[in-house]
């Protein structure tokens, strides 16, 4: 029967040391993900030019990978220390100081990986705001989980709080709640997103028409009186006019702007219709035989 308990134990160890293990690195790198999108939003290029690193869906998915593995890993490394000290599990067990020093091991490179960037961008004077701080971050996160079990690993008394432990514990949720805090403020609600989703299939939709209609000219020399052939039965929410033998006019009617290239929008662009005004708009093509040497005209 005891040696059974001890089974029992070990592999109780063995999952409450790894479950943290892994709970830490996922909730490490969610935080990061949110904190990194902050930094480009607030001090990224998208402000000078078209190439930021911003993206609406990171951010929604480091927030809501935040939201639902940071409890589990406070609720998981809260259960092991009390494991240790009820002396239901050995805090100096094999499994436990293995997993702790794969952590360190895991932070240390992290660290010195990320010194070693910042000093050669600053040498080849490539550095800028936004990577200093992101480097600035994950030394701040990695610091502090090198730091917190290299402590841990030392300590051999859980019949009392530690206040190291106690500090690292509310450490997690002040930056918790401030890094999901800041990103809910910055990213879009749930119907600006659905309004932009829409936009991104109209947008869609309009490449399509526009494939379509060119391909049927470049084979019967003439573009299609309306839009009712079967070809088109899924594209019906625009308005398309035949103006002459090789222009034609389609019309849509957007939600939101969009007036450049925007990460957060989701699309390089391409057509005209890329870039577009809220509400009713109507664009005009011209087609030919090589319609890469004929520039699409707006109406706005």
């Amino acid at each position: 029967m005891e040696e059974q308990n001890v089974r029992g134990r070990g592999a109780l160890d063995a999952f409450l040391n790894l479950f943290s293990l892994i709970t830490l690195g996922w909730m490490s790198i969610s935080i990061g993900v949110v904190l990194f999108q902050i930094i480009d939003k607030l001090f990224g290029s998208d402000k000078i030019n078209y190439y930021s690193s911003f993206s609406q869906e990171g951010l929604k998915m480091g927030i809501a990978s935040a939201l639902i593995i940071t409890p589990i890993f406070l609720f998981i490394i809260t259960s092991l220390h009390k494991h240790y000290k009820n002396n239901t599990l050995n805090s100096q067990s094999g499994i436990y100081r293995w997993l702790t020093y794969l952590v360190l091991l895991i932070t240390a490179l992290n660290i010195i990986g990320r010194l070693i960037q910042l000093i050669f961008q600053f040498l080849n004077g490539d550095y800028t705001l936004v990577s200093i701080l992101k480097i600035l971050v994950v030394l701040a996160i990695a610091g502090g989980i090198f730091g917190y079990y290299w402590y841990d690993l030392k300590r051999s008394d859980y019949s009392s709080r530690s206040n190291v432990s106690q500090i690292f514990f509310w450490a997690i949720i002040v930056i918790f709640i401030v890094s999901v805090v800041g990103g809910f403020l910055i990213i879009d609600s749930p119907k600006v997103a659905n309004m932009k989703q829409q936009d991104r299939d109209k947008v869609g939709d309009l490449n399509n028409i526009h494939e379509i209609i060119t391909r049927e000219y470049m084979a019967n020399k003439q573009l299609p009186i309306d839009l009712s052939a079967p070809k088109f039965s899924n594209l019906t929410d625009y308005d398309y006019k035949k103006i002459s033998e090789n222009k034609y006019e389609l019309c849509t009617t957007f939600a939101l702007a969009i007036e450049r290239y925007d990460n957060e929008y989701g699309r390089y662009p391409g057509q005209d219709w890329d870039f577009h005004n809220a509400g009713h708009q109507c664009f005009e093509q011209i087609v030919s035989e090589n319609p890469k040497d004929v520039e699409p005209i707006i109406i706005r």
